[in-house]
């Protein structure tokens, strides 16, 4: 019989912040390359080190010992430092599709400049693996992943396999079946060592195909094993027929895929997402652990992928700069934030509280490079009044409702105290289109104030203005692009455009396409359109108690359910105006203060937690619009917003990474102690083919579809527990009373009931547009070169969404990049941007890989495989 081959990786896994704070950690990470660094000098027979696949660690380092740059530079260009291709190891299910990309682009550059990119799919830690991992990691040059977690072992099942994303993209795929330690530390005494390395051996030549073994050397936080090419030569040369060889993953991956080939071996593929959960092994608890971390995310994402990296495009277009290093910055400042540890929720306090800054500062300059390029466009409007351009950041025309801020100065500009010159006041104004047409508005505030003028040439001025907060539909707003609106001074509220299609009652609300009605502290929809259907008992509030951590949701031995069903609730309408009307309902739960460590059970004694919904209807939108805001006052539990579909139904849809996802409403029976809820993005949808109900949200990661006769939709809002891990009961366990998330909280979602199933209804329309509101700027009247209503995007079909308009890291290509949401293949594909002069197609590493057809400032695409994600590059003309 042949010998083994047993690859020994040494590595460290680096948790950047954890059950330390970063700094802390970061002490110890200069402690282990400063040591790394020693053993690679003294012992050349130390041939490598694998720095856990991301990039940053080399930032940490050189941040606080710069002169070690040439010899780290050296190392990597040598092979024995293998770094990248991550900047961070990410969460995959809690950011964005777009988030994982940019983590490898920045990883290559970062590794590149340092010599060379590690080429294996390094995914050790990750809570399971997005369904669309072996596209993107096949968009990098990368055609394998080494992972640990989302897959079991059973039945006849073997480490190595074919890991195939919906689109048929396939990677090589290896399971570190016996984790990422399985050789964390060899013995140094040979006999036992031996021993311990054919123990190994045995175990894990029954569940692989191949000849080539990877034992890993390391795990969380250790520094390189000092003695390991003494102990590696002892070994040897008392094992018979295997070697050990101190290798790294790629020598690894390059020999099991030689090893196939050589065998003809056939190997399973195993195709989508992998989260299989049994024995709580992907922790899905963390999809809802510190709700607010997730809601911070989402916002983040937002404001650069939907935001300001399109508008900052739309002004390249225009010929301005494009502010290529602010993005950069902003980006990696968001990627700290999403390793498991941290956007997971599952850190000590201090972690999660030094993370709401990142997120602070990223929206900080998103937002502040999103005003500048909306303003730039602006200004280039041909306009002859105060005017509000209302932009479209999305790859299709939309309508929706905007909210707008305009000013008007009622003083003069002075660095002393502003003053009113009562000749300038006046009571209100009105919005006409571009035809002249007057457009039904909301004004939902005005006020006399101080608004701060700042110039870069001089010192900041003061002006007093009459601040308007308007609301409005604005329709048909170009893919990628605006409509100017007018704005008119009047003496008065005018009152003959008040008649629209929205009607309001004491408890019901309609428009065109449904009806709401507020009955026993819940909503009812109903489809106005034939044929008629109606949704019941929806957003009733259900808690249940905890008894989990910030890893896992634990039900209570005992458990005590409450529902909002038992109490009274006063429903009102707060707002009614031409645009929109909005319902307040407002209740308490009475909800038990904490979970008895002792019982295992829910306290008898209660605390009323004051809960508050505003359901809002839009004139000529199909969505039902809530926010929810709940003053969290008790311990140890999950709330969650209930949506019964009376669906015959056996699955759910739900949203991932550039992906929708069947999910089944049993689990395997061989599962135990499997979570039964789930992750999306921003939209989940039951639907018997016929009808459905979508659910919208903002940062609201965790679902679950009851297996009730209801089929009922469980949308979670917050998980409240006190320890890291553990559970209540466990000595030892770290304690994180911030992850109690006591105070209030306010959460967004959105409810779309549909005819037909999730695609027909185009579904991903109206709940992208709910998580990417519409945004207007207010500008005056100037010369400009281009018309009133313009769009720079359009693609022919709806089903593809646009994932990033961006300018390229290496070149002045503007990158737009799409996918296709359905499975389905769609032909004929037409995309126009403006002022392309010419466009290639690229790989998600915005490297060249085939020419496309380009004619008359088109490109065509003759066929856009299911679920195939698709970058585009344009040459931009000189002269525009």
């Amino acid at each position: 019989m042949a010998g083994y081959t047993m690859h020994v990786v040494s590595h460290t896994h680096w948790d950047r912040e954890w059950y330390l704070p970063f700094q802390r950690f970061r002490i110890r990470l200069v402690d282990l390359m400063d040591h790394l660094l020693e053993i690679f000098e003294r012992d050349p027979d130390y041939k490598y080190f694998n720095l856990d696949g991301q990039t940053i660690i080399l930032e940490d380092y050189l941040e606080i010992k710069p002169e070690r740059k040439p010899i780290i530079e050296e190392l990597v260009r040598q092979g024995r430092l293998l770094v990248g291709p991550w900047y961070v190891l990410n969460d995959e299910f809690l950011v964005s599709g777009e988030s994982t990309i940019r983590s490898l682009l920045i990883g290559h550059r970062i590794a590149s400049e340092f010599g060379a990119v590690m080429k294996v799919g390094y995914l050790p830690d990750q809570f399971g693996n997005i369904s669309q991992m072996p596209q993107i990691l096949q968009g990098f040059g990368i055609d394998n992943a080494v992972f640990g977690r989302g897959l079991q072992i059973v039945g006849n099942r073997k480490m190595e396999f074919l890991w195939e994303s919906p689109d048929s993209s396939k990677v090589l795929a290896s399971l570190m079946a016996f984790w990422y330690n399985n050789a964390q530390r060899f013995p140094e005494d040979v006999d036992e060592c031996k021993r311990f390395v054919l123990q190994l051996k045995e175990a894990m030549s029954k569940i692989s195909h191949v000849d080539h073994l990877l034992l890993m050397n390391g795990v969380d936080h250790l520094e390189p094993q000092p003695n390991l090419s003494t102990i590696l030569k002892r070994v040897n040369e008392c094992l018979e027929e295997d070697k050990l060889v101190h290798s790294n993953l790629p020598n690894y991956v390059d020999s099991v895929k030689q090893s196939i080939r050589t065998k003809n071996i056939e190997l399973e593929t195993i195709r989508g997402e992998l989260r299989e959960d049994q024995g709580g092994n992907v922790l899905a608890g963390t999809l809802s652990s510190r709700m607010y971390i997730k809601q911070a995310n989402e916002a983040c994402q937002t404001a650069l992928e939907n935001y300001a990296e399109p508008a900052a495009s739309l002004s390249y277009l225009l010929g301005c700069e494009y502010p290529e290093h602010l993005l950069r910055y902003a980006w990696k400042l968001l990627l700290k934030n999403h390793p498991h540890d941290s956007i997971c929720g599952c850190s000590i306090d201090q972690v999660h509280k030094e993370m709401l800054p990142r997120f602070d500062q990223v929206k900080q300059v998103a937002d502040e490079i999103t005003e500048r390029a909306l303003i730039k466009i602006a200004n280039h409007i041909s306009t002859d009044s105060y005017a509000l351009v209302v932009f479209n950041t999305l790859g299709w025309p939309r309508t929706d409702r905007v909210r707008a801020v305009i000013d008007f100065e009622v003083g003069s500009r002075t660095r002393g105290t502003p003053t009113v010159e009562n000749e300038r006041l006046f009571e209100s104004i009105r919005i006409l289109d571009e035809t002249g047409h007057e457009i039904p508005l909301a004004i939902v505030s005005s006020e006399i104030t101080t608004k701060q003028i700042l110039d870069p040439h001089e010192l900041p001025h003061a002006v007093m203005v009459k601040r308007f907060v308007v609301e409005f539909v604005a329709r048909d707003v170009p893919a990628l692009g605006y409509r100017t609106y007018k704005i008119e001074k009047c003496a008065h509220r005018a009152e003959s455009y008040q008649e629209t299609a929205l009607n309001c009652e004491e408890n019901r609300i309609s428009n065109e396409f449904l009806t709401v009605k507020v009955e026993n502290g819940s909503i009812s929809v109903k489809l106005n359109q034939t044929p008629s259907i109606e949704f019941r008992g929806l957003n009733v509030f259900e808690d249940g108690g905890d008894m989990g951590d910030e890893y896992l949701y634990v039900k209570p031995f005992s458990d005590t359910i409450i529902t909002s069903r038992t109490g009274t609730c006063e429903a009102i309408v707060c707002e009614k105006n031409p645009v929109f009307a909005t319902i307040k309902l407002q209740t308490t739960l009475k909800l038990p203060t904490a979970l008895d460590p002792i019982t295992g059970s829910r306290s008898n004694h209660t605390i009323d937690c004051p809960i508050t919904s505003f359901v809002t209807v839009t004139q000529g939108i199909p969505r039902i619009d809530i926010e929810t805001v709940f003053d969290n006052r008790a311990k140890d539990h999950r709330l969650r917003a209930l949506f019964p579909t009376n669906l015959d139904v056996d699955c759910s849809w739900a949203e991932g990474q550039f992906d929708v996802l069947r999910r089944s409403i049993r689990l395997p029976a061989d599962w135990e102690n499997a979570s039964t809820f789930h992750p999306q993005r921003r939209w989940v949808d039951v639907t018997d083919g016929k009808v459905g109900l979508c659910v919208i949200n903002k940062g609201l990661p965790e679902y679950e579809l009851y297996d009730d006769p209801e089929r009922t939709l469980a949308l979670t809002l917050l998980r409240c527990v006190g320890r890291l891990s553990g559970g209540p009961t466990a000595p030892g366990a770290e304690q994180t009373p911030e992850a109690q998330c006591l105070g209030k909280h306010t959460f967004s979602y959105s409810i779309l009931p549909h005819h037909g199933d999730w695609d027909e209804a185009r579904v991903w329309k109206q709940a992208h547009a709910f998580a990417v509101p519409l945004i207007a700027v207010q500008t005056e009247s100037h010369s400009g070169d281009l018309p009133l209503r313009h769009g720079f995007l359009s693609i022919s079909h709806d089903e593809l969404i646009v994932s990033a308009v961006k300018k390229a890291e290496d070149s002045n290509l503007l990158v737009v990049r799409f996918y296709n949401t359905t499975d389905r293949d769609l032909k004929d594909v037409r995309v126009r941007l403006e002022g392309a002069a010419s466009a290639i197609l690229l790989n998600l590493n915005e490297e060249p890989i085939d020419s496309v057809k380009f004619v008359s400032g088109e490109v065509y695409l003759p066929v856009v495989k299911a679920k195939k994600i698709i970058t585009l590059g344009f040459e931009i003309t000189k002269e525009t």
